[in-house]
C-alpha cells in the first residue's frame, strides 16, 4: 500500500567503479530533487523460490497459520518499525535501514514519491544516472543494475554488455526480454532481474513485463501498486478489492482476507499465498519485512533466487541481506563485484 511522506533532505555521492558500473553506496549531502518522469512506482531486480504453507523460518521460505501479530517492536501504540508500520522511538525508527516518513516506515529500496528512494535510513534523490534506482528499477533514462541507474552506452557490467534504449542491457532486461541471470554458473543466492524501469519477471515465462497492477507480475519487493495483494501462489498482484488465491478471501489494502492476514505483523495467509504486503515475508508463521539490511531476503517471482534491495545480497547461510561486491563479501546480483571477481562460492575475490 501507498503511503504519504515528508521528503527529507537528501542527495547521493557516488563512489568506485568496477566492470564499467559503479556499486559504491550512497551518502546523502543535499536535497532530493525532483525526477521528471520517474514512475517511483515498484521495486528492485529479482525472482525466487515459489512460496509454500507450513515452510521454515528462512529468508524466502513461506509458511501459513495464526500467529501472534506482534512481529517486531512494540511503542507505546503498537507494533513498530516495519513497513507500513509506525515509526518506533529511540535512535533506530525502523528496521532493516528503512526511513521514518510522516510518522510511517518506509522500506529501504521504497520509492514514496517518484523523485525519492529510502536508503539506510534517509530518503535521496533517485533515478538519475549515476544515482540510486527508484522502486520498481526505475530510472529517467537507461538501465537500473544492482540499485543504481546507468546511462544508455554505458556497461551494464558483466556480460551483460551495453545499456540501450528503453532501459534494457545488450543480453537481457529489457521490457519483453529475457531477465537478467541473478546468480551466473550458481554464484550466490540472487534471483534474475530486469532492468527497465516498471518491470519485473513474469513468472510465467521468465521474461521482463510490466509489474504492480491487478493481475501483473508482482513488482521485486512484494510490491503491488493501489494497495493490491502480492499473492504468493502465483507471484501475481490481486487488485484491492479482489480476491485473493487460496480461499483466501478479499485483498483490502494489501493484505488478505478483508486486510487480516499478510499484512507486516498478521498472520501469514494459507494456501500458499503466504505474505501480500509490499516488502514482506513469511517467518514462523507472521509476516515480517524483508529485503533491507540484516532482514531475512524477499521471496520473488521464479522457481530460484532471493531479492534484497540495491547494494545487498542474500547471504546462503543467514537468509538475511548483507552489503555485496567488496573483497570478501557476497557477490551483487548478476555476480558483480566492485572489487576483484565472483568466485563460485559467490563471494568477491
Amino acid at each position: 500500500m501507498r503511503r504519504a511522506s515528508l521528503v527529507v533532505p537528501a542527495v547521493l555521492a557516488m563512489l568506485a567503479t568496477a566492470c564499467g558500473l559503479d556499486f559504491d553506496r550512497y551518502d546523502p549531502s543535499g536535497d532530493a530533487s525532483v525526477l521528471d518522469g520517474a514512475a517511483g512506482d515498484g521495486s528492485h531486480p529479482g525472482d525466487g523460490p515459489a512460496p509454500e504453507a507450513g515452510g521454515s523460518d528462512s529468508g524466502g521460505a513461506q509458511d501459513a497459520g495464526t500467529a501472534d501479530t506482534g512481529g517486531g517492536p512494540t511503542g507505546d501504540a503498537g507494533p513498530c518499525g516495519g513497513p507500513g508500520q509506525a515509526c518506533c522511538s529511540g535512535a533506530t525508527p525502523c528496521e532493516g535501514g528503512g526511513c521514518c516518513s510522516g510518522g510511517t516506515c518506509v522500506a529501504r529500496g521504497e520509492s514514496p514519491t517518484g523523485n525519492n528512494v529510502c536508503l539506510d535510513g534517509n530518503l535521496v534523490a533517485c533515478g538519475n544516472s549515476g544515482g540510486p534506482c527508484c522502486e520498481s528499477a526505475t530510472c529517467k533514462h537507461g538501465c537500473c543494475i544492482d540499485g543504481q541507474c546507468v546511462q544508455q552506452g554505458q556497461g551494464c557490467g558483466g556480460t551483460f554488455g551495453t545499456c540501450g534504449n528503453g532501459g534494457g542491457c545488450a543480453s537481457c532486461g529489457g521490457a519483453g526480454g529475457v531477465c537478467c541471470t541473478g546468480a551466473p554458473a550458481g554464484q550466490g543466492e540472487a534471483a534474475n532481474f530486469c532492468t527497465a524501469s516498471g518491470q519485473a519477471c513474469d513468472p510465467a515465462t521468465q521474461k521482463c513485463a510490466t509489474c504492480g497492477g491487478g493481475g501483473q507480475p508482482c513488482c521485486d519487493g512484494v510490491w503491488c501498486g493501489n494497495g493490491g495483494c502480492c499473492d504468493q501462489s502465483v507471484k501475481t498482484c490481486v487488485a484491492s478489492g479482489g480476491t485473493c488465491g487460496g480461499g483466501q478471501g478479499a485483498c483490502t489494502q494489501g493484505a488478505c482476507q478483508g486486510g487480516t492476514c499478510g499484512g507486516i505483523g498478521e498472520a501469514c495467509c494459507g494456501g500458499g499465498v503466504a505474505c501480500t504486503a509490499p516488502f514482506s515475508v513469511c517467518q514462523s508463521s507472521t509476516c515480517v519485512g524483508c529485503g533491507g539490511t540484516g532482514e531475512p531476503c524477499c521471496p520473488s517471482n521464479g522457481a530460484t533466487g532471493l531479492w534484497c534491495s540495491g547494494g545487498l545480497a542474500c547471504d546462503p547461510g543467514s537468509g538475511n541481506c548483507a552489503a555485496c561486491g567488496t573483497t570478501g563479501a557476497l557477490c551483487c546480483a548478476g555476480g558483480e563485484c566492485k572489487t576483484g571477481t565472483c568466485n563460485p562460492q559467490g563471494k568477491c575475490q
